[in-house]
């Protein structure tokens, strides 16, 4: 295409997501990783433009008897591109599970100018990346950190220079997949801007998910740091952030929130942070920002927090400057499966941590996970038991999935779990594996049964009045409290029951 500097175009494409028809509203999110790639392409003069496919979640397409597609339709996504003419298009490609809608979309772009440069691009990408790369239509592959390549990808492509030997990617060069050296993390991240400009914030407030399952709505997520210094064998993080933990200051972040605050009206943030709690004295300065700058808002941690950081006078800045809800990585409750993640959970601490939440009036959720590979019987019962007899108020129960990139994939493979192949359409909520010991269909109704189990064991402990007022009706001061229980009960109801 023959544009010149200030007219080179690059489209970000969030493809229509398959979901199980019995989820009548899926999470959604602020497309940041596009959003921070974007604001760095801006800066250079490249045009850009945001496509998300699935914040039209009321357009509809049944595939199946199971599964249904949610986002825009294949007709509306080619008119989208073919009116802003791209030179390049970005597809995320983040989850295993929606690895074919990602690769329909990159086949669409191709169909409609074969000239455009397709870049995939997601942690699905980053971690099996010999396997995405078999769609022939993929021209490069980003593998890790995205801001930097893409960038670099975009002035070489505007500079008409070989797109072959840019580091942090990989492409298919003489039948032959070349991975390129990788590049190195951005340290200071204070440097980035998301292009909050791009979105049409409106629709993102109207989305159900935006506030469904918050305490305050318009809320939107927010990342303030990256990379994981944990080496738990089941996560496949590092495969984009690495596992040096770096952050944003408490300036930079306080500035964003406030921006968001003033300019946008957000009430609500969701800091997608894996490690948001790492440095103490960075959550402290964050929170007693948000107090002193009067910033009235409801915040969470719906990745979770690390246990380990925690600690009384944290968790009571947190709570005052607005934190309802923690979400606890407890992941199991047995010390054997605990040493064979290399998770470093203390359970006797993990309870006095749960009840001094209690005591300040916090939320108390948790994520546990069953299904490794050597996971036997016993083991499992210890998680159970330790769920059903915990004082958490909402578990999230997942099932083991051997993500490529990560350690548990390797014992899997070893053990002759995976004799089928990797298998795109199993989830962490309806798993396609099985263990040493356990079918998936076990496994799977393990999953439902800890759920039943846990609030009916719940439902005869609140019989309790001094329980009920502890655990769950002192939490509830005023109308928005109120709602919010109302709220989660019912998408939990949707969510996890089937």
């Amino acid at each position: 295409m023959n544009k010149n500097k200030q007219e080179c175009r690059v489209m970000f494409i969030q493809p229509p997501l398959s979901s199980d028809v019995r989820i009548k509203i899926p999470n959604h999110q602020i497309p940041l990783g596009f959003m921070y790639m974007a604001g760095l392409l801006e800066k250079d003069a490249f045009k850009v433009k945001i496509l998300d496919c699935p914040l039209y979640y009321n357009l509809r397409k049944k595939i199946d008897k199971n599964t249904v597609k949610i986002g825009l339709f294949s007709e509306q996504i080619e008119r989208e591109i073919r009116d802003f003419q791209p030179d390049i298009v970005g597809v995320n490609c983040s989850f295993t599970m929606f690895e074919q809608d990602s690769f329909e979309i990159i086949d669409l772009v191709k169909k409609i100018n074969n000239k455009i440069i397709v870049v995939v691009g997601g942690s699905h990408a980053s971690s099996n990346t010999n396997h995405v790369m078999r769609n022939k239509n993929i021209d490069l592959a980003v593998v890790g950190e995205g801001e930097l390549t893409m960038l670099e990808i975009a002035q070489k492509f505007r500079d008409k220079k070989r797109l072959d030997n840019i580091n942090g990617t990989a492409l298919i060069k003489s039948g032959k997949l070349i991975i390129n050296k990788p590049r190195e993390l951005i340290q200071n991240l204070d440097t980035l801007e998301p292009s909050w400009h791009l979105l049409d914030f409106k629709k993102y407030f109207e989305h159900p998910d935006n506030y469904q399952v918050t305490m305050r709505s318009p809320s939107v997520n927010i990342v303030t740091s990256r990379g994981c210094p944990g080496n738990c064998k089941f996560c496949s993080v590092h495969t984009v952030w690495g596992r040096k933990w770096r952050a944003m200051s408490p300036e930079k972040v306080l500035s964003q929130i406030e921006l968001l605050y003033k300019k946008y009206g957000i009430r609500h943030f969701r800091f997608n942070d894996d490690n948001m709690t790492l440095d103490k004295k960075r959550i402290l300065k964050i929170c007693r920002g948000i107090i002193s700058k009067k910033l009235d808002i409801r915040w969470d941690t719906p990745s979770g927090v690390a246990m380990w950081t925690l600690d009384e006078e944290v968790l009571t800045a947190m709570k005052n400057s607005g934190y309802y809800r923690i979400s606890l990585g407890i992941e199991s409750g047995c010390e054997n499966t605990l040493k064979y993640i290399g998770k470093a959970v203390d359970l006797e601490k993990a309870n006095r941590l749960i009840n001094y939440c209690h005591k300040i009036r916090l939320w108390v959720a948790s994520f546990f996970i069953i299904g490794f590979p050597y996971e036997g019987p016993e083991e499992i019962k210890e998680t159970v038991s330790f769920i059903i007899n915990s004082k958490i108020n909402f578990p999230f129960i997942f099932v083991a999935q051997p993500y490529p990139g990560t350690e548990m994939y390797q014992d899997f493979l070893k053990e002759g779990l995976l004799e089928r192949g990797f298998k795109e359409t199993s989830t962490f909520v309806h798993t396609r594996y099985k263990s040493k010991y356990f079918s998936a269909s076990q496994l799977n109704l393990i999953r439902a049964g800890t759920y039943k189990k846990f609030y009916l064991k719940k439902a005869v402990r609140y019989f309790n009045p001094i329980l009920f007022y502890q655990e769950f009706l002192s939490k509830i001061r005023n109308f928005e409290d109120l709602r919010y229980v109302i709220k989660i009960i019912k998408n939990l109801m949707t969510a996890f029951f089937y």
